[in-house]
């Protein structure tokens, strides 16, 4: 039978353990964004790795294949901005009930845009009720800024310090352990990778060509419904069908014909993806 002090001794590490992992807990909560951004600096780092060491290979240094990789991100980004967004924001205010000027596309935004600015311009508050809102949307843009900025350079730098990471790590261990580990954490690191390339190949394709044939078959809000169909197909199993349900609703308010095409249209995209 342990004797009084032995029990005491126990006690007291089992408290010290139950406060320490408390403490951890409420620290990774209170730091819940920073850690949401490092896992998602790890997970960019992970999508970007294969095409970075690829470059490295043929002789382009890692730093220039990651700025290329961010050229071509930030390009990407820029021709969503300027082919999709501008009839997307038309139909979601079509969808939403919202006027849309006549002349449609990029016209009518920058018109509802100016129109806009004009009004709030008309009613313009003065003193510190100007000031407080502008400081605020300014710190908001900043923390959003830093934000990516962040993240971005964090997964910059785990591209490289992976391997010197993983060899600390590793190190920790008793020896027969390392392999395994080593091996287990590539093994994540490439899963992961080729999930998030996969899945965003996967949204873009399914997403594009949904969009068109929608438009073909005259489904009102073709690219909201097939960007919104792409997007769902993240989730799986339960996203098809809401997206299912999404388009034949949609169908149904120009003709049950157009519901029908639009849904075998998705049901055959969805045969062929599986």
């Amino acid at each position: 039978m342990p004797s009084t002090r032995t029990v005491a001794v126990w006690a007291l590490v089992a408290t010290t353990v139950a406060l320490a992992v408390v403490a951890t807990a409420l620290a990774l909560w209170k730091l819940k964004l920073v850690v949401a951004l490092l896992f998602l600096a790890f997970t960019i780092a992970a999508a970007m790795r294969p095409g970075v060491e690829a470059l490295a290979r043929r002789g382009v240094p890692r730093g220039v294949a990651i700025v290329l990789h961010y050229l071509v991100l930030v390009g990407l980004v820029a021709a969503l901005l300027s082919f999709v967004v501008p009839p997307l924001v038309s139909q979601v205010q079509e969808a939403t009930g919202q006027p849309v000027g006549s002349s449609g596309g990029q016209s009518s935004v920058k018109a509802r845009l100016l129109a806009e600015i004009d009004s709030r311009l008309q009613d313009l508050p003065a003193g510190r009720q100007v000031l407080d809102p502008a400081i605020s949307a300014g710190e908001q843009a900043l923390t959003v800024l830093l934000g990516l900025f962040f993240t971005f350079a964090g997964a910059a730098y785990w591209i490289y310090e992976r391997d010197r990471a993983v060899d600390f790590v590793t190190s920790l261990l008793p020896r027969p352990r390392r392999k395994k580990v080593r091996d287990t954490w590539d093994l994540i690191d490439a899963k992961l990778g080729a999930f998030i390339r996969g899945q965003l190949l996967l949204v873009v394709l399914v997403a594009s060509l949904l969009s068109a044939v929608f438009w073909l078959v005259g489904e009102p809000y073709w690219l909201l419904l097939g960007i919104t169909a792409g997007l769902l197909e993240i989730v799986p199993v339960i996203g098809p069908l809401v997206a299912l349900g999404i388009v034949i609703a949609a169908g149904l308010t120009e003709s049950w014909k157009t519901a029908a095409l639009a849904a075998g249209v998705l049901l055959g995209v969805r045969l062929l993806q599986d």
